[in-house]
């Protein structure tokens, strides 16, 4: 008796050691928590990933990491082959993990100002109050200290304003992909709103206190009542792997990624990737050998 629980106990502790005993091997991917955009786009390539192929050898499993740069050592420690991070910690702390490479950019992260003010832009003189998102912190630090006139207010993914009296802000700022629901409901539902551009000197302010930030322009007609382009800044989170990644793996995972744009009904997250937004990075990240060769990188 004693021998068969001692020999149950070492199967119990081999299984809860690898996870792989009885199942297909593990990649696992690490994001922030539930509810962000990381992890909604792990979530995503997990069930794109089983559902492309019968009878795969490997899954891809997302697992929750509130620190990104515990996400980067990780990696560095080999406990897990892959990792979303945000722009901001793979431009501050990448080079820290030599070991590491990019696979490739994600979705885009644009900083959306809606107004009632008068005008196409923001105006740093005239705004007297702003309803800031928790997620553009970045945006308010900068713009109070261009504007410390304003009045700043705060909301949050639990406290999301239902305007059900009408949109009573003057400006809102918030932070999310290219296109987000929300915003084309607001200038659907609100005439008196519109979508605002940010003047060069913000522009500046905002890439210069945040290197990771870029100078864009969101096209026309993103947007309902949006005739026009409107110059902004945005970020990329990136999707990091080990340097000795596999290459046919990692060819494998961008393929699939990027034929994501064709399908019947992308998920908003992938809808817009491209292999080209990573040329603006060739420079500032490390890319693995597949990715350079796929995006071809000299």
């Amino acid at each position: 008796m004693k021998t068969v629980v001692i020999k149950i106990f070492i199967l119990v502790w081999i299984y809860s050691f690898t996870g792989t005993l009885w199942s297909k091997p593990q990649n696992i991917i690490l994001t922030g928590s539930q509810g962000t955009g990381s992890h909604i786009f792990a979530t995503e390539l997990s069930r794109l990933w089983t559902a492309s192929r019968k009878n795969r050898k490997m899954e891809i499993i997302s697992r929750t990491e509130i620190s990104p740069e515990n996400r980067l050592t990780q990696l560095t420690n080999n406990r897990v082959p892959l990792a979303i991070i945000d722009a901001k910690t793979a431009h501050e702390k990448l080079s820290n993990h030599p070991g590491l490479r990019v696979l490739t950019v994600l979705w885009e992260n644009w900083l959306y100002i809606l107004g009632t003010v008068p005008g196409q832009f923001l105006s740093l003189e005239s705004t007297q109050t702003l309803l800031v998102h928790d997620n553009s912190l970045y945006f308010a630090q900068v713009w109070k200290k261009l504007a410390p006139q304003t009045k700043l207010n705060w909301f949050n993914s639990s406290s999301i304003p239902d305007f059900k009296d009408g949109f009573s802000e003057e400006v809102l700022a918030v932070t999310g992909p290219v296109p987000l629901k929300e915003i084309n409901n607001w200038l659907e539902q609100f005439a008196v709103i519109r979508l605002l551009a940010l003047d060069r000197r913000l522009i500046r302010s905002l890439n210069f206190q945040y290197p990771w930030l870029r100078p864009k322009k969101l096209p026309a007609n993103t947007f309902s009542y949006q005739s026009e382009a409107k110059a902004g800044v945005a970020w990329n989170p990136v999707l990091v792997v080990r340097g000795d990644f596999p290459k046919d793996l990692a060819t494998t995972l961008l393929k699939m990624i990027f034929a994501q744009k064709e399908a019947l009904n992308p998920h908003i997250l992938f809808q817009n990737l491209l292999r080209t937004d990573n040329i603006t990075f060739r420079e500032s990240y490390p890319y693995h050998s597949a990715s350079k060769t796929m995006f071809r990188f000299k």
